[in-house]
């Protein structure tokens, strides 16, 4: 059955929209036949209304019967379940799950569709999901290394000629070195984000079937050199850029990958490359794609991005917070939205966490601690509401046996146990 992008965007939750998305899902999964990674990635599937925590999935549950429509199957998502283009275990099994509205015309909706896949897929061949802070990305030589390698990586995918192909990637190769020379704790970071979020969004481009997706992929490159904050989003942009480099440099690279390496140093080796931290070939390489007009935006951002930092410390750190325990919690949040607050962890603009004490909703910052076991929210002005209590920009929902208690620091509060 047909059905257009747009009605796909304006009726989320009718039949149609499902069965066209699931049919298409199936379709690149009998095309790929396994051959990427040596796994099927179609499977569970569910697709979820965020604003009403009601999905449409592809089977029924197995715990717990779902809603039969046809061939389609309904349900509600509890409030412990986070609703986000993710991979959730759930009623017994483990689910694709996508966000509805889904995008509008190709290829972005098969990469989607493929990414997210994947990501149902990944422990079993390897690649666990993970998760790092990339402290080097917020500041002013970080940003501009990564920006000035994202316009190399989109100059050696569009590339024609390969001479000029190796030519950019050892550009690209070049201003990740020098930042990771002067950032030690950057590089197994990097590779750690490349392999879960960059790897997804790799998958998503090679199985989409888009005839042009060289030229796609470049595009999403040099909008990559627009973001405003990288610590969560980077993978996005240069995973897929250096798995398609590899795919030429080494075709048969994802059989022989023992899941450790990172993508750059596997390219590297497959070209031959050896690449200098030194500042004076860093200069030689960044003249090249405008390093000094990047310099310029990101001291003028460096300078803006102190006075963010400082709000959210006070806001974040050094005022009274509610402590959330949320060690194995679900989460769901915004990954072009993170700022790092080194040493404590980093702020989400916005982030859901669900456990066995209830839900945290943040709309407005939260700090969720380097080793993700605390999230962390401003207390000063917070009220009593029903089943919890709410704060400026977000709210707390607890459950039946949990209570609040104060913190480890005057003012501050937590989560708990009722004895």
């Amino acid at each position: 059955m047909a059905v257009s992008a747009a009605a796909m965007a304006q009726a989320p939750l009718q039949p149609a929209v499902a069965t066209a998305a699931f049919q298409r899902m199936q379709a690149l999964c009998t095309a790929d036949a396994g051959k990427a990674w040596g796994a099927e990635l179609c499977g569970p599937t569910l697709l979820a209304d965020p604003a009403t925590r009601r999905f449409m999935a592809n089977m029924d549950g197995l715990e717990t019967s779902l809603e039969r429509d046809g061939a389609i199957f309904r349900g509600r998502l509890p409030d412990t379940v986070p609703v986000a283009n993710t991979a959730v275990k759930w009623n017994g099994r483990t689910w694709t799950m996508l966000m509805l509205p889904l995008p509008q015309g190709e290829p972005a909706l098969s990469i989607l569709l493929m990414h997210e896949a994947w990501h149902r897929i990944q422990g079993q061949v390897g690649l666990a999901a993970v998760h790092a802070d990339q402290e080097q990305l917020e500041t002013e030589q970080g940003r501009l290394s990564l920006r000035l390698e994202l316009r190399a990586l989109a100059a050696a995918v569009a590339a024609t000629d390969p001479q000029d192909r190796l030519r950019a990637t050892r550009d690209a190769l070049t201003f990740r070195a020098w930042r990771q020379a002067r950032f030690p704790e950057a590089r197994p970071a990097e590779d750690a984000m490349e392999r879960h979020e960059g790897i997804a969004e790799y998958t998503g481009r090679l199985l989409s079937q888009d005839a042009a997706m060289a030229a796609h992929l470049a595009d999403h490159l040099r909008k990559g050199d627009g973001v405003a904050a990288y610590a969560r989003s980077f993978a996005y942009y240069t995973g897929p850029a250096y798995g398609v480099l590899l795919d030429s440099a080494s075709p048969g690279w994802r059989t022989d990958w023992n899941r450790r390496d990172g993508l750059p140093a596997m390219l590297a080796s497959a070209l031959g490359l050896r690449v200098s931290p030194d500042d004076a070939v860093f200069a030689q390489s960044g003249a090249r794609y405008g390093m000094d007009g990047i310099r310029a935006e990101e001291t003028a951002r460096a300078v803006r991005q102190a006075t963010v930092v400082a709000a959210l410390r006070a806001r974040l750190v050094d005022g009274p917070v509610l402590v959330a325990p949320v060690e194995g919690a679900s989460f769901s949040f915004d990954p072009n939205r993170v700022t790092p607050l080194p040493p404590e962890g980093a702020a989400y603009a916005t982030i859901r966490a669900a456990t066995a004490w209830g839900v945290l909703e943040v709309e407005k910052d939260g700090l969720l601690s380097t080793d993700w076991s605390r999230l962390s929210v401003q207390y000063a002005g917070a009220q009593a509401a029903a089943g919890g209590l709410k704060g400026d920009g977000w709210s707390l929902a607890l459950k039946p046996g949990w209570v609040l208690v104060p913190g480890a620091r005057a003012g501050d509060w937590t989560i708990r146990a009722q004895d």
